[in-house]
Formats: C-alpha cells, sequence, structure tokens
C-alpha cells in the first residue's frame, strides 16, 4: 500500500536552515492534531552538522526526517520557509515570511512579514504545541534574526517571545545566546558555504552564503581565503555572482561581498541585514538594472 496516500507532503527549502526545519516539524504536528495526514520530509541527503547540533540541544532528531520524496507524481504538497519549488505534485499550500511582489496562485498561499515562518505556524495556535515545541519556535525566531537584532524582526514576535518564555518558565538568555549562532572558522571551505541558498535572477544565477562572526577586523586573512576561493568557485559553477554575506555581531553590522570570477565589491550596512528582505532583492534590482540598460 502507498504509505503516502491521502497525505500531504511538508517540505522545508533545499539545504535547509533552522526555521525552515522547525517550521516543518511544526506543520506536520500541528496538521497531525487536527486530524489531517501529513507527513515532514527532509529530502536533503546532508544536512548542515550545525543544525544537527543545535536542533538536538533542544530536543529535536532532525535526521530522523530525511528521506527520499516519492517519485510518483500527483501527491499534494506543502512548502513552508519558502514558496517556489518544482515537486511531482500540486503545491497546495505555502507558508512563508518573505513577502514578494507577485504572489502566487495557490489554494492556500500565507506569505507575511515575520520573525520566521516557525512564529506564524505557533502564534494563536499555542494550545496544539508543548512547551519543548514553544521553545523550538523560539529557537528559529531567534536564530533567523540573530536574536531579534536583525532588520526583519517584528515586534510583535518579541512581545509573543517574552510572554512565552514567561508562560512556559523558558529560559530566554539560553536562547538569545543559542540565537547569536556564530560561525566556525575551522573548515574555510565548509563556512564560505554555510547557509547557501540559490537564486535565478531573471536567468542569471546567482547563489549567497554568510557567515556570523564575533569581529570582522581580527578574521581579514581569512576573509581573503574564502573571496579568493568562491572566485573559483563561480567560474567552475558558471555563475554570474556570489553574494557572500559577513554579519559582525560585536557591532551588528553586515558586510557584503558581491563576488564574481574576476573581481568583487563590498557593501557595508550599519545595522544587521537580513538576508532574504534587504541584501538579496537589492542584488536582484541591480541586476535587472543592467540587464535593462543591455537591452536598450
Amino acid at each position: 500500500m502507498d504509505k503516502y496516500l491521502n497525505k500531504y507532503i511538508i517540505l522545508g527549502h533545499e539545504n535547509p536552515d533552522i526555521d525552515s526545519i522547525i517550521s516543518g516539524y511544526l506543520l506536520e504536528k500541528l496538521m497531525l492534531s487536527k486530524g489531517f495526514k501529513a507527513e515532514f520530509i527532509i529530502p536533503d541527503k546532508k544536512i548542515d552538522l550545525e543544525n544537527i547540533i543545535i536542533c538536538n540541544t533542544f530536543g529535536l532528531n532532525i535526521t530522523s526526517y530525511q528521506q527520499e520524496l516519492p517519485e510518483t507524481k500527483g501527491y499534494r504538497y506543502l512548502l513552508v520557509d519558502h514558496h517556489i519549488r518544482k515537486v511531482n505534485g500540486p503545491i497546495v499550500a505555502v507558508i512563508d515570511h518573505h513577502p514578494d511582489k507577485i504572489g502566487l496562485k495557490i489554494p492556500w498561499y500565507q506569505n507575511e512579514i515575520s520573525s520566521s515562518t516557525s512564529c506564524i505556524i505557533c502564534r494563536e495556535h499555542e494550545e496544539y504545541f508543548n512547551k519543548q515545541d514553544i521553545e523550538l519556535a523560539i529557537l528559529a525566531a531567534m536564530i533567523d534574526t540573530a536574536s531579534f537584532n536583525s532588520t526583519k524582526t517584528k515586534k510583535e514576535d518579541i512581545t509573543w517571545t517574552k510572554e512565552m518564555c514567561q508562560k512556559y518558565d523558558i529560559d530566554y538568555e539560553r536562547l538569545y545566546k543559542a540565537g547569536l549562532c556564530l560561525t566556525d572558522l575551522n573548515n574555510l571551505e565548509e563556512a564560505k558555504l554555510n547557509g547557501l541558498k540559490k537564486y535565478n535572477f531573471n536567468g542569471q544565477l546567482v547563489e549567497s552564503s554568510y557567515i556570523q562572526i564575533e569581529d570582522i577586523t581580527k578574521i581579514s586573512s581569512e576573509i581573503a581565503y574564502i573571496i579568493d576561493s568562491i572566485m573559483k568557485y563561480v567560474k567552475e559553477n558558471d555563475l554570474k555572482l556570489f553574494v557572500f554575506i559577513v554579519h559582525d555581531m560585536s557591532r551588528f553590522k553586515t558586510t557584503v561581498y558581491d563576488i564574481t570570477s574576476k573581481y568583487y565589491n563590498v557593501r557595508v550596512y550599519e545595522s544587521y541585514t537580513s538576508r532574504g528582505n534587504t541584501i538579496m532583492p537589492q542584488t536582484e534590482e541591480d541586476i535587472n538594472a543592467k540587464l535593462n540598460l543591455r537591452l536598450k
């Protein structure tokens, strides 16, 4: 018997981060509690080790969700923390926190500004979750906003977090420290692709990664190595651009390196700046503007 019969398949984005993973876990639990047949699947064969460790520390074994997607067409899919994906069946619902300008024609499409997708799923449905689930939702929001220091932080989520911590006796400071999520730079080849995401801007292939460090002034040699390595990566993968982001967690400033195979440019933001809400939309605008100039 087909184990996916009449079941919804929940997917986070490729190369899943903490919010993508926890959102999938929470939505599966919410749907099962409401009587739906649903299963959260992580089809990625490799999950970032740091994400595995963080989730295990807070009681969630994410490797248990790793399995291949069904090859048969026709299953219904729900996307969390992203809203565009190719799957072997209809996408019937999307829950995301990266609003786009166009929107998609999907039966249930919820894409709104929020500190995390996990917050959207959990808030106003707290009765379906236990203390550990609430803590995981807060963890996802903390990590996605660098402990609410990011420009994409929603004030209502801070209020909700403090209310939940008080109600469930959750250690706010522990979650705050976890949310800063400093990147291990012992292996620079791995660090250069930390949080890798892929984009297609009007036919132009762009990739992006980021690191979070204590003090950017103390890692100049490491950044120089990473930039040189990414230049080779761009050429090998025939990319238009690679956007490498460095979040300085002592100053809460963000430096962006726009890297091609031959050169790089630097953008500096005076606050911790969101990749999804600010940096990549600006990158897309710049690329489209250059394309329009060429067409004139």
